[in-house]
Order: structure tokens, then C-alpha cells, then sequence
């Protein structure tokens, strides 16, 4: 089955979806459909415009040296004052191009119709200096006239609407300027317009067949590169739930661990961890049964999480445990915040099976300095975590180093 690539409305559109369907059309058509069309030069402008520039450049300097090198091997006596005005007009014109037009502020359009404009100049420019030429002109001056039309096409990569109109554009001038030629035969004149055609032609088919080419193997190239980001964002979801507390949401056990361990490894000694128990749950439990205690434990972990900084993490600990970990906080900073994260959950209203419910929790603080190892700096938190309970709950703690759990319930 084809993908139109069409989403619900008001949606962007699928680029996937819109390349598998490029992928498999068939026709002439050589555009995409807008959004992937936008998306196409938005990865190839810049190396596009870099490549344009290559191109004139060095196809204004070909252009030049063959001019000269024809004049001196092929044309007996050359009007110099005439090559030098197609030459230098020519060149002239192309570089002012270059400079104005060929530009990365300038529209994708633009830059293709301004490399268009540089090849129109080389090449109708040997064309329009045969109807300057005083004597009668000749099938030699018409035969020379073509071989900068070809070089265009060959040694420079228009699009294929270009090539297209550089197509016409050149056999119009041509016809017109055997037309200022009385002295060209119509017979001749068929001959040489029939010989530029079988000499350009084979170009505008290949540029057509070129580009299409490009265009498949940069719909490949996308298609790669869109599955590659749609799986890396796949497995950071899936690292996220892998790092996630299935029921509140916040960080797991496991995310824990890994920050205790980055933060034991970084160095300084700024830090601290808070464990956090929800006082009386099990009574909680009993009364409201487990789903009500389910939606508790959501409730203080929505609170928790709304009264810590973006650079805190609050985790799940267990059960009805759950840890904050505070990377660059001092001792009044760390205290400030479980104060703040105590008297939050103290005014926390919310409503089960119909009536007001609310809960308090006790706080265990245990700073970094002194821990030496994460399972330390927990065991303090641990013993601060007791002593709060012993105090009668609703309350924060600090651990002092070194004390054990009865010294702590002694304090």
C-alpha cells in the first residue's frame, strides 16, 4: 500500500511517509510535494550554493581560456577588439553575478536562475557577436558559436528547468541571429539549427535523468536518516521508562543509584540527599485501602516535585520512600529545602472517596562531606530519616557524621 503521506489536519505532514511515496511514483515530474521539497534544499543549500560558486568560477575561467585558445588555433584573423568585448562583457557580467546573486541569503531560486543567467551570458555572447561582424559571415562562424552552448551544458550541473530554458533560450538567439545573416542560405540555417538541437539535446535528457538520480538517492538517504532519529528517540523513551517509577512518574531506584555514583565520582564536596517517608502510611493503607494509598503516593510526589529546582532529582526510593538528591547545595541550602518540602506536604489537601485526606512526611538529611561512598551518604540519610521518626514525625533532621542510629535517637 502507497503512503500519500497525508496526516490529520492541521498536522505536518509525514516526510517518511511523503519519500516511500516519492520512491515509488513514477513520471516525469521532477518536484517534490512542498514539504519534503523545502526539506530537500534545507539539507543540500549550502553544499548546493558551494558548488554553484565552484562552478562558476572555474567554468568563467574555462570559459575564457577556450575563448582565446579557439581565436589563436581555429579563427584566421581574429577581430581581437570583438573577443575582447565578448570575453571580457561576458566574464564581467558572470562574476558581477557571483557576487550579487550567487549568495546563501538569497532564495534557492534565485541562485538557479542566477547560474542559469551566467551560462545564457557565455553562451548567446559568442552568438550575438556574429551579428557585429562586418564581413559576410560563414557555417564556420555559426559552427564556432555553438561549442560554448555545449560547454554549459556538459562541464556546468543546471537543474533541469534551467537546462530546459537555456535549451530554448539558445536556439531562439541562434535562429534570430541566422535570421540577421542574409547571406546564410535557409537550407544552411535548418542545417545548423538541426545541428545544435542533436548537439544540446542529449544534455537536457541527461539532465533530466541526472537529477531525478539525485533526488532517489538523497529519498534514501533521508528515508536512513529519519528511521536513525525515529529509533535513537525510541530508545531514549525507552531508557526514560527504564529510568522511571511506573506509578508516580518520577525518577526509579536505578536513575538513583547512577546520579549517587556520578556525584561521588564528581569532585568538590557541595551535595546532599534527602530521604523522605511518608508518615503513617500503612495506617493510610488500612483506612483508605491500597488504591487510595496508590494516588497518595502520587499526590506527595507531584508536591515534591513542584517545590525542587530543575537541577534536583527526586526519585522513588521504596515503598513509601522517596529520595532527593541535590547535587549542588550546601548545608543551609539543603535545609531550606527540606523545610520547604515538609511544610508543602503539611498543607497537601486532596480528596478520597469523596473526603479530605492529607498526610505528613519526616525527612532524613545527610550531606555529602564526610560520606566517602553513595551507600554512606544514604546510611546517614537513613539515621537522620530514624531520628525524625523517633521525634515524633513531621519533622526534618540532619545526620551528623560518624553517629550511628542510638546516637542519633539520643540526639
Amino acid at each position: 500500500m502507497k503512503h500519500s503521506g497525508a496526516t490529520q489536519r492541521g498536522q505536518a505532514p509525514r516526510l517518511d511517509l511523503l519519500a516511500e511515496s516519492e520512491l515509488g511514483r513514477t513520471g516525469f515530474r521532477l518536484a517534490f510535494p512542498d514539504a519534503l521539497e523545502k526539506r530537500y534544499w534545507d539539507d543540500i543549500g549550502a553544499e548546493r550554493l558551494h558548488e554553484i560558486r565552484t562552478i562558476v568560477w572555474w567554468g568563467v575561467t574555462g570559459y575564457f581560456c577556450l575563448g582565446i585558445l579557439l581565436n589563436l588555433t581555429v579563427i584566421p584573423d581574429p577581430d581581437w577588439r570583438s573577443v575582447a568585448i565578448q570575453l571580457g562583457g561576458a566574464c564581467t557580467a558572470v562574476l558581477l553575478i557571483l557576487h550579487f546573486g550567487l549568495r546563501s541569503k538569497n532564495a534557492v531560486t534565485t541562485r538557479e536562475n542566477g547560474l542559469l543567467a551566467c551560462g545564457l551570458i557565455c553562451s548567446t555572447a559568442a552568438m550575438l557577436v556574429i551579428t557585429a561582424k562586418p564581413a559576410p559571415a560563414t557555417m564556420r562562424d555559426f559552427l564556432l558559436a555553438i561549442p560554448p552552448a555545449s560547454f554549459v551544458l556538459v562541464f556546468v550541473r543546471l537543474r533541469f528547468a534551467q537546462t530546459l530554458g537555456f535549451f530554448v533560450v539558445n536556439l531562439a538567439v541562434f535562429a534570430l541571429v541566422l535570421v540577421s545573416r542574409p547571406e546564410i542560405r535557409p537550407g544552411d540555417a535548418v542545417f545548423l539549427i538541426g545541428f545544435m538541437m542533436t548537439l544540446l539535446l542529449p544534455s537536457l535528457v541527461g539532465a533530466h535523468a541526472y537529477e531525478r538520480a539525485s533526488r532517489r538517492i538523497y529519498l534514501h538517504r533521508l528515508l536512513d536518516r529519519l528511521r536513525s532519529e525515529a529509533l535513537e528517540v525510541q530508545n531514549a523513551a525507552l531508557t526514560d521508562l527504564s529510568y522511571t517509577d511506573a506509578l508516580t512518574g518520577v525518577a526509579n531506584r536505578r536513575r538513583l543509584d547512577e546520579a549517587l555514583a556520578e556525584l561521588a565520582a564528581a569532585p568538590g564536596a557541595a551535595g546532599a540527599l534527602l530521604l523522605v517517608d511518608i508518615d503513617r502510611f500503612k495506617a493510610f493503607n488500612d483506612r483508605y485501602g491500597h488504591l487510595a494509598g496508590d494516588a497518595c503516593l502520587c499526590h506527595v510526589a507531584k508536591c515534591l516535585a513542584a517545590n525542587l529546582r530543575s537541577d534536583d532529582l527526586l526519585a522513588r526510593f521504596g515503598g513509601e520512600e522517596f529520595a532527593v538528591l541535590l547535587t549542588q547545595a550546601a548545608m543551609d541550602d539543603a535545609t531550606q529545602t527540606a523545610d520547604r518540602l515538609r511544610d508543602a506536604v503539611q498543607h497537601l489537601q486532596f480528596v478520597v472517596d469523596g473526603r479530605p485526606a492529607s498526610v505528613t512526611i519526616s525527612v532524613g538529611l545527610a550531606m555529602r562531606e564526610g560520606a566517602g561512598t553513595p551507600e554512606a551518604l544514604i546510611g546517614s540519610a537513613d539515621i537522620a530519616l530514624y531520628a525524625a521518626k523517633h521525634a515524633g514525625r513531621n519533622r526534618v533532621r540532619v545526620a551528623a557524621p560518624g553517629h550511628d542510629r542510638e546516637q542519633a535517637m539520643s540526639a
